[in-house]
């Protein structure tokens, strides 16, 4: 399947609009979640996101103290 979009300035964003027969096809729905990802020959992929693209669960979000002044 295959649609000629055009970017779209959408305030200081720009926007691309997903075709409805491409959502259904793909059974996403407007406002969920996806990952847009820039490919190394410059080409995007969109996709939904998996697990591995967030931080662990139960990860320390606490910066470690620096160590004291003198101590090596």
């Amino acid at each position: 399947m295959r649609a000629l979009q055009k970017l779209v300035r959408n305030g200081n964003a720009t926007a691309v609009t997903v075709p409805r027969a491409l959502l259904q096809h793909l059974g996403w729905l407007p406002g969920e979640s996806i990952i847009i990802e820039l490919l190394e020959d410059q080409t995007c992929r969109l996709r939904r996101p998996v697990l591995e693209d967030f931080a662990p669960f139960g990860a320390s979000r606490v910066l470690p103290e620096p160590a004291a002044a003198g101590t090596k």
